[in-house]
């Protein structure tokens, strides 16, 4: 594995973090990663969309077992991070602004920037690797609302999601049990 703003530059600008992206298999991801750690339900009602992780990589999946979002909480300064055969890699996660910028600018990709009244100690930069696809990198001055404001945004967390694809098919109950919930909707 390589260092985490390669990583998270290579997630911006093309949606996949190794194995780990919009739309990929559950069951392939657990044959690639190793069984992933369960992050319990979503919704209280409902088995679906669910959690699970690989080290400090949290996914969501809906019922058809597609990954639909990612998220890596870098303001934790490392994160442990899923590598091939049940693996996994401690990366030390302090980014700045200015040198996610310069490699966001030299992998020549574009991304919108966004800021919030109500957040003025945040920015918020969304790429699009792939239609209906988005890519957020959060970058904040400070580590803690109460700390006075760093003197350089840093990496704050990243995400991955796609939206909702409506053709989700419901697993195949003749199946056995695949570990995950298939015969517990």
């Amino acid at each position: 594995m390589t260092d985490f703003l390669t990583l998270v530059t290579g997630l911006a600008t093309t949606g996949s973090l190794g194995e780990l992206r919009y739309g990929a298999s559950l069951p392939e991801l657990a044959a690639h990663y190793g069984d992933p750690w369960d992050g319990g339900r979503l919704h209280r009602e409902t088995r679906w969309p669910h959690a699970f992780g690989w080290g400090d990589a949290l996914t969501v999946f809906c019922r058809c077992r597609q990954l639909h979002s990612l998220s890596l909480s870098a303001w934790q300064g490392e994160l442990e991070l899923p590598e091939p055969g049940g693996e996994s890699v401690l990366l030390g996660t302090r980014v700045t602004e200015t040198d996610l910028l310069a490699a966001l600018t030299a992998a020549g990709h574009s991304w919108q920037t966004l800021t919030y009244e109500n957040l003025p100690d945040q920015r918020n930069l969304v790429f699009s690797p792939a239609e209906e696809i988005r890519v957020e990198l959060v970058l904040s001055d400070r580590h803690d609302a109460d700390e006075p404001p760093l003197e350089e945004f840093l990496l704050y967390k990243a995400m991955l999601w796609g939206y909702e694809h409506t053709d989700c098919p419901e697993p195949d109950a003749s199946l056995p049990d695949d570990g995950w919930g298939a015969g517990d909707r």
